[in-house]
């Protein structure tokens, strides 16, 4: 499962950066704020052996304040140029925070 969920954050972050080469930004929003709630998903579900839905994730992520914040910040955001790159480079900090492995296996 922590496989398929690591596959999931990857592709939802690559075709959000995909979609912000080609200037939809709305779209390049919505799938990184998917890779953001996918993260989010993962590290509980590494944590508590426990698949949480997206709606739900808030009430386990104290031990990641920094995403839980990011979570609550972009989820009440729309998909502009501005809030898309700005995501973009948040799930790069926490995505290095939260020790994802490598995508080479």
């Amino acid at each position: 499962m922590e496989e398929a969920l690591v596959e999931r954050f990857t592709s939802y972050l690559e075709r959000g950066e995909r979609l912000i080469e080609e200037g939809r930004y709305g779209e390049a929003f919505e799938a990184l704020l998917d890779a953001l709630k996918t993260l989010g998903a993962l590290v509980v579900y590494r944590e508590t052996g426990m698949l949480v839905p997206a709606e739900r994730l808030g009430g386990f992520l104290g031990k990641w304040p920094e995403l839980e914040e990011a979570l609550r910040k972009y989820s009440s955001l729309t998909g502009s140029e501005e809030t898309a790159r700005a995501l973009r480079e948040e799930l790069e900090e926490l995505k290095g925070m939260m020790s994802l492995p490598s995508s080479e296996r």
